[in-house]
């Protein structure tokens, strides 16, 4: 009887697999931890959404990989905004006082200012202690690693230029590391499969 039970289920489960489904993946699916979006005003404070970088106290949209990090949760006070040459927000530092400013390039990520300002900053913090402990490291350094679904490779990375990923609905992503070079990553079901150097 048991053993009948089995083929019947197997054969239940056999059309979802052959379509891709597969439900050990299914049940090992990270839930999403991402604060709500909000519209971030000058004058108040607010935790950073992202990991990301900045050279010389400017963090431009491009999203480069190399400079001094800010990492996710930095409680920051949004002190301006401007609209001048693409826009531009500063942020400061609740803990030091350290100023810099963000830089949208339009043609980078086909957003305004203040998308992009909500892209970046949430009035709470991200509960990244829910995952596992190898993604909370990697998200507090701004590193990718293998697994990372694309929530959280955008905690870890922040988001990838438009020029190179016009759609986060893409399987492949590309990351500029500099001016010069360009970080390739790809999704399959979901999480990072690929990406060089990645763990």
């Amino acid at each position: 009887m048991l053993s009948r039970i089995k083929q019947l289920a197997l054969l239940c489960l056999l059309p979802l697999l052959i379509l891709g489904f597969n439900p050990l993946q299914a049940q090992n699916k990270l839930p999403s931890i991402a604060p709500a979006v909000i519209k971030p005003e000058v004058g108040k404070t607010y935790f950073t959404r992202v990991s990301f970088f900045y050279e010389k106290g400017v963090h431009q949209a491009t999203n480069f990989s190399r400079g001094t990090l800010w990492p996710i949760n930095t409680e920051v006070r949004l002190t301006s905004m401007s609209d001048k040459r693409g826009g531009r927000f500063t942020l400061e530092r609740v803990a030091n006082g350290e100023s810099i400013t963000v830089s949208n390039i339009p043609k980078h990520t086909n957003i305004g200012l203040e998308e992009l300002a909500s892209r970046m900053l949430a009035d709470k913090k991200t509960p990244i202690e829910r995952l596992p402990e190898k993604f909370q490291t990697a998200i507090k350094s701004g590193q990718l690693r293998l697994g990372m679904t694309k929530e959280i490779a955008i905690m870890a990375r922040g988001y990838p230029p438009a020029t190179h990923t016009p759609s986060l609905d893409m399987d492949t992503w590309k990351y500029q590391v500099n001016r010069f070079a360009v970080h390739t990553i790809v999704f399959s079901n979901g999480v990072i499969s690929e990406g060089r150097d990645l763990q």
